[in-house]
């Protein structure tokens, strides 16, 4: 069963990730941060949501998930935002759904296609 995380704004998800000892994939899932509702203030990471979740259910059972809020629309608008300037999360869209320490990832659009999805999660190339 994959394993769930939660982290909150970019230093706290650094911190987690330098820490984080893992046997399986680490699945990144970056999204806009939630509202007062429990909904992300981003319209297309709401969309994504029941996509991503199905396309999960194929990710290997040792699989960790780090769902990642990369903070308020103002602070992610900003082009000197860090998860869009650090090299290894280079971020240009929300949602973004990645393999950490790979080039594989889906973003925007793509994580509304449940095949992409399960096929990154489950291809060994």
């Amino acid at each position: 069963m994959v394993v769930e995380h939660h982290v909150e704004g970019y230093e706290p998800f650094l911190t987690f990730m330098e820490n984080l000892k893992s046997q399986g994939p680490v699945i990144v899932l970056y999204s806009g941060s939630k509202l007062p509702s429990g909904k992300s203030w981003c319209p297309d990471c709401v969309e994504a949501e029941p996509f991503i979740e199905k396309g999960l259910k194929a990710a290997p059972e040792n699989a960790i998930l780090v769902h990642v809020d990369v903070g308020d629309r103002a602070f992610w608008k900003d082009h000197k935002c860090p998860f869009r300037s650090n090299s290894k999360t280079k971020l240009n869209v929300l949602p973004t759904l990645s393999l950490w320490g790979t080039q594989k990832r889906l973003e925007g659009d793509q994580c509304l296609n449940v095949d992409l999805i399960e096929m990154l999660l489950t291809d060994d190339d």
